[in-house]
């Protein structure tokens, strides 16, 4: 599901953010607040033929495990998004059918016998790597002109930063009223004061190849680390 800013307000929202967290991306080297251990196996798509369908539905899935590993119970919300070089943002969307869920299910039942639904699979998470959740996040089919992409994980971590945004401007509203895809109204914000960057796992991948060759050919992963953002 595309974010629901229009493409100019979001892309200038996004480069406001990278600014302010390229002078402070990195996160404490030792945790300092609850922290989830989050593995997985690499993005992968898969071809769904649905009933009433002439052709068969390409998806994107991310299957997981999370552990908690604090002290205490945690909520297990976390916030995706896959975004593009030209910055198309795309959240994980619960309303596929469950037939997408099962087919994935089954493909790896041996090695995550205990696979559930992304919708269960949020909420609070005991302590204990027996307590660990394991899940996965869908996607449907994005633009394949670009050849990078990037999965941003946040709600990973407690540790948050406050930070000033240097494009903030005092004569301009700091909310604006958009209406969602769903028809509802709702206040976004378009000239924050400040931003609050939260330890996010950043996952980078490059699709090789022309774009006829990119339905074809699986993402490479580039690289993985911990950023505030």
């Amino acid at each position: 599901m595309l974010h629901v800013l229009p493409a100019v307000m979001l892309a200038l929202l996004v480069q406001q953010r990278e600014q302010v967290a390229g002078s402070v991306r990195a996160p404490s080297p030792i945790p300092i607040s609850w922290e989830i251990d989050f593995k997985f196996e690499d993005l992968r798509r898969m071809e769904v033929q649905l009933p009433g369908e002439d052709e068969p539905q390409i998806y994107w899935y991310l299957v997981y495990t999370a552990t908690n590993t604090s002290v205490r119970t945690v909520r297990f919300v976390p916030t995706m998004q896959l975004v593009t070089e030209d910055l198309q943002v795309l959240k994980p969307d619960r309303g596929i059918s469950k037939l997408v869920f099962d087919k994935i299910k089954a493909l790896y039942a041996t090695k995550y016998p205990y696979l559930v639904h992304p919708t269960p699979a949020l909420g609070d998470l005991l302590t204990g790597d027996d307590n660990a959740r394991e899940s996965v996040s869908i996607w449907r089919q994005f633009d394949l002109k670009v050849n990078h992409f990037t999965l941003y994980i946040a709600g990973l971590s407690g540790e948050t930063r406050f930070v000033r945004n240097p494009a903030y401007d005092p004569s301009k509203p700091e909310t604006k009223k958009v209406v969602g895809p769903d028809g509802h109204e709702r206040e976004v914000d378009v000239n924050p004061r400040n931003f609050a960057l939260r330890k996010t796992l950043e996952i980078r991948y490059a699709l090789p190849g022309s774009p006829q060759m990119r339905p074809l050919v699986e993402p490479k992963r580039l690289g993985v680390r911990w950023i505030m953002r």
